[in-house]
């Protein structure tokens, strides 16, 4: 199974942990007959010190109703008591309660919902990265037995929404956590639901109504302010969410808080103060993958591609099983042409889902990349092409997210197409392509970076310009945008220096080539290039017609429709193609 990310559960905020809140719908859910009146007094009350967070005082209750229990409930009681306590010690414990339970009490569904909560617990607090999975797994299995077996267990449906939250399966969260909260409906399930919503989309309005509803009921109800917050975040309203934060006690803000006050901090433009509190995040939860993967796009955006690349792997260390982490990563390492690390990554991806179109499509563009910088595609690009062709086949209706942004399926298949057609030199195709592409994302600030950063590490850098240039006219990338315009006039400046120095140097052909070759390094769309490259093998004793002809393709590729050299390379292109082949002359 494949791990994932873990959610933002509202773990230290004493009325934000769920299962307290649904002890009482847990025990009321099942035709439970109680020895006597006293006893089932005795529970409830247990119960009230768990929905309280007296987690030490409800674990004295339900032990000293151990020695009686006659149907598990005080024993299922324990467990959540213990594993609520979030302490490596009292969650072994309650496991061991669980097991030794298990045979007297084989039937009772509160002990199976129980242990469903005690071994998610244990894959948050106690089970290393690698062992995560196996307790996430075995959580669910036990949540829907006991939903099979009783379908009316709140707890089961909870922690069901919270084992795939923290599988990255927002969509499989909401309809337990619905369930839950339409069963036993507490500002808390009523939160944990909004979450999962906001999660999908933060601009959803029922997860917004939700968060109205909770705080109209509670206004100290400190988890639906910080789910309040990301909903103003999400609409643009910065200050409101500040100050939404703000509303939060010190003494009740913990890792959460402190993410998303980075987050904050970041779309104000103030990135130091983002940094800090994204820092501080993970010093209060080291555990915490979110914080390094913000800190990851915040330093690629400022430029920082190795820092980012940290940050990114500090948070795969976390989760070294999670593959939408490990491809954004991938995307990062090919945005910053780290194209060694990337095609590990996509490897690692397709060694674990071999048939993950993002990882083929990815893959893909880093061997069209080493293609055009090595002359040749590695090995297995002919086999890796026709699998994506058939996967791209069968999903391409699906309309799949690929990356964050809001980019589908479909917008990696161009992608994909654009770095194809300028791997061979068909750089009109491939403009037109990224053309389309980032027209589409003209408003969005970051994302015509990306592209950008894309277009430049394929050597497009009339594409790369046109996204730089959109860029610079919204206010928070300016900078950001300037400094890619600012690399790509130093290119093409470098490739005109060493074009001029070919065409100085054509009595030394094997320098002359040198240099042409290395104007196309800086930019391999530049026209002058091509030409002395196309000149110095027609007109000189370096003649070899196949060359020329190459280079005459690629020069009407690059140049304009007004170039002025045009109609005299299309000309003696014409009289190339029909002279009979001559042999080719080694450098």
């Amino acid at each position: 199974m494949i791990q994932r990310r873990r959610p933002h559960i509202l773990k230290t905020f004493k009325t934000s942990l769920p299962t307290g809140l649904v002890v009482v719908s847990l025990c009321l859910s099942f035709s439970v007959c109680y020895p006597s009146f006293a006893q089932e007094k005795s529970i409830a009350d247990a119960d009230e010190l768990l929905l309280q967070g007296k987690f030490e005082a409800a674990e004295e209750s339900y032990r000293a109703l151990c020695k009686s229990d006659s149907s598990g409930d005080a024993h299922a009681g324990l467990a959540v008591a213990l594993a609520k306590q979030n302490w490596p010690p009292k969650i072994i414990e309650a496991e061991k309660l669980l097991r030794s339970a298990k045979d007297k009490y084989s039937d009772n569904i509160n002990l199976m919902a129980a242990a469903g909560f005690v071994s998610y617990v244990h894959s948050r607090q106690v089970a290393s990265p690698a062992k995560r999975d196996a307790y996430l797994e075995a959580s669910e299995a036990l949540c829907k037995r006991a939903i099979k077996a009783n379908p009316e267990t709140v707890i089961a449906h909870q922690t069901l929404g919270l084992v795939k939250l923290a599988q990255d399966d927002a969509e499989g969260a909401v309809e337990p956590l619905k369930k839950s909260a339409e069963m036993n409906p507490n500002n808390a399930n009523k939160t944990l639901w909004a979450h999962a919503l906001l999660r999908l989309d933060p601009r959803d309005k029922d997860a917004e109504q939700l968060v109205t509803e909770v705080l109209a009921d509670d206004k100290k109800f400190y988890p639906a302010h910080l789910e309040k917050a990301r909903v103003l975040l999400a609409q643009g309203k910065n200050e409101d969410a500040f100050m939404q934060l703000r509303n939060i006690p010190r003494a009740e803000r913990n890792a959460e808080w402190s993410l998303v006050e980075g987050d904050i901090y970041r779309r104000q433009g103030d990135g130091p103060a983002a940094l800090a509190s994204w820092k501080e995040a993970i010093r209060q939860d080291p555990h915490l993958p979110d914080p390094y993967q913000h800190m990851g796009e915040y330093y690629a955006l400022r430029g920082d591609g190795e820092f980012a690349i940290a940050e990114m792997h500090n948070a795969l260390e976390i989760l070294p099983n999670d593959m939408q982490l490990r491809n954004a990563l991938a995307e990062l390492a090919l945005r910053q042409d780290k194209l060694d690390v990337a095609e590990t990554e996509y490897r690692t991806i397709l060694s674990s889902e071999p048939d993950d179109p993002r990882a083929l499509l990815g893959l893909a563009r880093v061997y069209h990349r080493k293609a055009r910088r090595e002359g040749q595609y590695p090995p297995g690009m002919q086999e890796l092409m026709e699998k994506l062709q058939n996967i791209v086949s069968e999903q391409s209706v699906k309309a799949q997210v690929i990356k964050p942004g809001a980019k589908t399926l479909q917008e990696s298949i161009q992608l994909n197409e654009a770095e194809k057609a300028l791997t061979q030199k068909r750089f009109r195709e491939g403009r037109e392509i990224f053309s389309q592409v980032i027209n589409t994302h003209r408003d969005d600030a970051y994302d015509l970076l990306t592209i950008g950063e894309l277009a430049l590490n394929d050597g497009d850098l009339r594409s790369a310009e046109t996204a730089y240039t959109y860029a610079k006219e919204i206010s928070e990338v300016t900078s950001r945008a300037e400094q890619g315009i600012s690399k790509i006039q130093s290119q093409r400046n470098e490739a005109a220096r060493q074009t001029k120095l070919g065409d100085a140097t054509w009595k030394i052909p094997e320098v002359a080539i040198d240099h042409y070759n290395q104007a196309l390094i800086h930019d391999p769309q530049y026209p002058a290039a091509y030409y002395g490259l196309f000149s110095l093998f027609t007109k000189t004793e370096r003649d070899d017609s196949d060359k020329a002809i190459d280079y005459a393709t690629a020069f009407l590729e690059a140049a304009d429709d007004a170039n002025p050299l045009r109609k005299e390379v299309e000309a003696n292109l014409a009289k190339l193609k029909k002279q009979p082949k001559k042999g080719k002359s080694t450098k």
